[in-house]
């Protein structure tokens, strides 16, 4: 089966973090099957090399990713470079997909990540060549409480996005919460969940020395939805009623977020530590205590699932898929922007850590994260489509 994935976010030279979720489900899925992949740079600069190429890796994962020039005429002209890009887009990608069947001939099945814009020429391609296409929604959006809703969007947004869900031979989602919103939206008739994924060989439970304080971790973006000015506050009250704490913050912090602590009085109980690796993600995790996320939105995070094959306790604002994963047996959870709800999360934690199995809760999260069962369950997938594909015919 040769499968075609068209990844509307993907890692990139230019933005090297840019749906590095989906990257991780291409890793899974390569380790079962031979996997393309095509990402059209959307960053609107000129940034292109002579064959068009800004990144390509040959392997059980061929990854081919693409950019083209694009000069805008200014913010007077805005809405009509908005149309100029479109249709450069739609034209250049054509010809990617052209290229790329003549290299390696046409695909089976072509996989969309984020329906908008690459779902666009999928609806176009599996038409022409008369193929399946699935689709698979990592997108918070659709809860309307996040800034860029689903609901605020253009009509041109919305339209083609509806019609790329229902044209498409199956939908996935990372969260069932989220999945819910999308059928609701469109009428689906249902959208299988497939969760994120962790590298377990990275991600996994290592015992460490009782530390002299509690080690809370938070890893993020750090933009506004990930809430950190929520997290210090909630911290900033804490330490009203103890001092055995500390926290780590790995992310690219603003200024602002770091003046913030200092302005707390809290400089000597939390700490930045910039932007990790996966790698040292990892070793971070495992020498910490319990990971906290107090988004405002999200879908399923790959942080929650990564801290739990560590082992990691999790204390979270309930909010999009993150219930799917946290429960009784491995976390607490809060209500979205409640400062207070959280700073007591925090001692109830601290007071109860005992009782959580931090090996246990690793094996259970292992058993469906990983990139085994993750992978298998896409194989699976493309199997039903194809199958149904060939009986209809």
């Amino acid at each position: 089966m040769q499968i075609l994935w068209l990844a509307s976010w993907y890692p990139n030279p230019y933005e090297p973090t840019n749906g590095d979720f989906v990257e991780r489900h291409a890793i899974a899925v390569s380790k079962i099957i031979p996997l393309d992949l095509i990402h059209v740079v959307q960053t609107g600069k000129n940034i292109r090399t002579k064959d068009g190429y800004v990144h390509a890796k040959e392997g059980n994962l061929r990854e081919l990713v693409y950019s083209f020039p694009f000069k805008k005429w200014g913010w007077v002209w805005g809405w009509l470079d908005k149309i100029r890009y479109h249709i450069k887009y739609i034209f250049y990608y054509r010809s990617v997909l052209s290229k790329y069947t003549r290299q390696y001939g046409k695909p089976d099945l072509i996989h969309v990540h984020v329906p908008m814009k690459a779902g666009l020429l999928a609806l176009e391609f599996a038409d022409y060549w008369q193929i399946p296409f699935i689709v698979t929604e990592h997108s918070s959006m659709y809860d309307p409480a996040a800034v860029d809703t689903f609901l605020k969007r253009s009509s041109f947004f919305k339209q083609n996005t509806k019609k790329i869900f229902k044209k498409a031979s199956a939908v996935t989602n990372v969260s069932a919460a989220i999945g819910r919103r999308v059928n609701a939206l469109f009428s689906l008739a249902q959208t299988e969940v497939i969760h994120n994924v962790v590298d377990t060989s990275q991600f996994f439970y290592k015992a460490k020395a009782e530390n002299a304080v509690f080690k809370w971790l938070h890893v993020s973006s750090l933009y506004p939805l990930k809430n950190a000015d929520g997290i210090i506050k909630a911290f900033k009250l804490l330490t009203t009623e103890r001092q055995d704490w500390e926290l780590t913050i790995a992310g690219a912090a603003e200024q602002d977020l770091v003046d913030s602590v200092y302005e707390s009085g809290l400089s000597h109980k939390i700490k930045f530590v910039g932007e990790l690796s996966h790698k040292d993600v990892a070793k971070q995790m495992q020498i910490s205590s319990a990971l906290i996320m107090f988004s405002k939105h999200e879908n399923f995070p790959c942080v929650i699932i990564e801290a739990l094959c560590c082992g990691l306790p999790v204390v979270s604002s309930a909010v999009g898929g993150v219930p799917e994963a946290v429960n009784s047996t491995n976390g607490l959870l809060v209500e979205s922007e409640n400062i207070e709800a959280l700073k007591n999360a925090f001692g109830r934690m601290m007071d109860q850590y005992q009782q959580y199995d931090q090996e246990q809760i690793a094996k259970d999260a292992a058993s469906k994260y990983s990139e085994e069962v993750i992978g298998n369950q896409f194989f699976d997938l493309y199997r039903t489509v194809l199958n149904n594909k060939r009986s209809s015919n």
